[in-house]
């Protein structure tokens, strides 16, 4: 069962604490210009009070907008298991006259062929998920996630994060799963994208079709007969199930079954999908 570890539709815009800033800047020029005979620097202070309000409304404006776009439906679903999960510690130099360096993390992964990448924790709105709790999220290899996010310009803000632990965790079908999130990521990812010759080379073969047996020659028929556009679609988003030994995934009107052998993890055979 998944849990949701963050959800724009349920969370309070938190950054108020800033408006401060211009609100003092206003006091000080009121006491300035109470107190002093010339009006410049009460001047120049309401003038930096005013940039600064606006500059807060910018974050408060992002956080309304998010909230409206997760409300309208103007966002994406990618589900799967986790694969490439990765965080790396950027150090750079403080300011002159500081001591030693700042550290900032950046982290990431894919779902469903997605990958999504930020900045730890900055996220001046909160308006999407950017693991700022303490303490953060543990994102690992071979969890299940549902990921609802918005594309805004070259970046995919994560709206809604659901997380479930890795099918079988804590024994070996833990580590299978593990082991299969990078096959399966590239099997989907190919197939969505029309990828004939990489899921061509994550084929088994020979490969019982139409009840013969084929070579990788014949593989053009496997990829007519079976990845129609709209088995290729469902590839994209669909979540493999662990069943034993080896991964199914229901994609009508077919079942796909995935095997683990010497050289990794293979598409290896199908059926009729009863429910399909």
């Amino acid at each position: 069962m998944m849990q949701t570890v963050f959800d724009i539709a349920n969370t309070r815009y938190e950054e108020w604490v800033f408006f401060a800033i211009p609100l003092a800047l206003v006091a000080l020029a009121a006491i300035g210009r109470w107190r002093s005979k010339t009006q410049r620097w009460s001047k120049v202070l309401l003038v930096f009070a005013a940039l600064t309000f606006l500059v807060m409304l910018i974050p408060l404006w992002d956080y309304h907008a998010m909230k409206g776009v997760m409300a309208d439906g103007d966002v994406k679903v990618a589900e799967g298991i986790v694969s490439d999960a990765w965080t790396r510690e950027h150090r750079e130099a403080r300011s002159r006259g500081d001591i030693g360096y700042r550290y900032r993390t950046w982290e990431g992964f894919t779902v469903g062929g997605v990958t999504f990448g930020y900045w730890r924790g900055f996220q001046p709105s909160g308006a999407s998920f950017t693991n700022r709790g303490k303490p953060p999220v543990a994102i690992e290899n071979g969890m299940r996630a549902r990921v609802t996010y918005h594309e805004q310009w070259d970046d995919k803000r994560i709206l809604k994060l659901e997380l479930g632990p890795a099918a079988g965790a804590g024994g070996s079908a833990g580590g299978a799963v593990v082991s299969f999130a990078p096959d399966w990521t590239r099997f989907a990812t190919a197939a969505a994208t029309g990828d004939a010759a990489t899921v061509k080379a994550l084929t088994r073969f020979p490969f019982l079709f139409e009840s013969r047996e084929l070579t990788a020659d014949r593989f053009d028929s496997i990829w007519m007969g079976l990845f129609t556009p709209a088995v290729r679609e469902c590839m994209g988003r669909a979540q493999p199930q662990p069943e034993e030994t080896r991964f199914v995934v229901f994609c009508a009107p077919y079942v796909f079954y995935f095997d683990q052998g010497a050289e990794g993890w293979r598409f290896s055979e199908f059926t009729a999908d009863p429910e399909g």
